[in-house]
């Protein structure tokens, strides 16, 4: 098994678990932002360069996703829409 594909297999793992356990989008777009940055910095000395490049177009997508949910997510708690959702899921 080469590098290349101990990676590749490590990233499909790691999505079909986030997919599995996870059951909001919010979270899991952020664990697969999470999870590929932490492949990408672990094997940084194992990619080559051309792979990282690919890779990049996916980083910066989940990086504005994330950027979306974290713009909803304090709308809503500045709004008072996020404690009046928790006090009744609470009940």
């Amino acid at each position: 098994m080469d590098v290349d594909d101990a990676i590749v297999l490590t990233l499909a793992m790691w999505v079909i678990l986030c997919f599995l356990l996870v059951s909001t989008v919010d979270i899991f777009v952020t664990l697969l932002l999470i999870g590929l940055l932490v492949v990408m910095e672990i094997c940084s000395g194992f990619i080559r360069p051309e792979i990282k490049q690919k890779l990049m177009p996916v980083v910066y997508f989940l990086l504005f996703v994330f950027a979306i949910i974290v713009v909803k997510k304090t709308k809503n708690l500045l709004s008072g829409t996020y404690l009046y959702i928790t006090r009744v899921v609470n009940y």
